[in-house]
């Protein structure tokens, strides 16, 4: 995306100095859609750091040019858990019309969109519905990752904060913005984007030029296949380090 283009491009330039540290974060606000349809069943998705943090451990990774060593993470299912029988659709549940996650709730009292109308209460709803990680890298610097699926509307987020002895970047998809913040001086500078109609922030697009572009031989890979094989790795070491409460080595041969 634009965001991230310039985002590696002012760190490369040194503008902020060395990035230090990283906190990153993910609030999405349709997280229904993990628990309404078929994304609930762990065996296709494969947890929701596979499923969502992947996309964010990549442009972190992309920004700072380098890969991670190590990873400890957290997860936990709060909200979206229950006793209401396995395989039980909304329209057949006594509490239909007053379930704040039915379909009909959200259609005609929430002014929100239904993704599916299996039980997010049942006892076979799969996802954890928040989780945390920490990465570390080579040069012994740590970014802190955390991701949430059941806030809704204006607290959605989605972007991170890249520290620098110099001074501080930050950005966000929702807002559509990017800030530097100056720490020797008063000074923040600010860009704004208009790419929130487009296909992943206009991410896609990119993507699809650049494939197009590729398999031409007229330019490199933007984004080879070993950038999504690390972070998918990442992804299911941060899965195995939230289930045995210990960290696990990021080791990409």
């Amino acid at each position: 995306t634009a965001q991230v283009r310039l985002a590696r491009q002012l760190v490369e330039s040194g503008e902020i100095g060395r990035v230090e540290h990283v906190q990153a974060v993910n609030n999405v606000p349709y997280g229904g859609v993990y628990y309404h349809s078929w994304y609930r069943d762990e065996n296709e998705t494969g947890g929701l750091f596979l499923q969502k943090a992947t996309h964010d451990f990549d442009y972190i990774n992309a920004i700072l040019g380098m890969t991670p060593v190590a990873v400890c993470a957290m997860k936990s299912k709060q909200v979206f858990r229950g006793d209401k029988p396995a395989g039980l659709r909304c329209p057949d549940c006594e509490a239909f019309r007053t379930c704040p996650e039915s379909p009909h709730v959200l259609a005609h009292l929430k002014d929100e969109v239904s993704y599916g109308d299996l039980c997010c209460f049942a006892v076979d709803t799969g996802n954890e519905d928040s989780g945390s990680a920490l990465l570390r890298y080579e040069s012994g610097m740590h970014v802190s990752y955390s991701q949430n699926f059941f806030v809704r509307k204006s607290a959605a987020a989605r972007g991170a904060r890249f520290m620098g002895y110099r001074g501080t970047l930050e950005f966000d998809w929702v807002t559509d913005e990017l800030k530097v913040i100056h720490h020797d001086s008063s000074r923040v500078d600010t860009y704004r984007f208009q790419s929130s109609g487009s296909g992943h922030s206009g991410g896609d697009s990119s993507l699809a030029s650049n494939f197009l572009q590729v398999i031409q031989g007229k330019e490199p890979s933007a984004s080879p296949l070993e950038a999504g094989l690390v972070s998918a790795l990442t992804c299911l070491k941060a899965r195995q380090s939230a289930e045995t409460d210990r960290f696990e080595p990021i080791r990409w041969e």
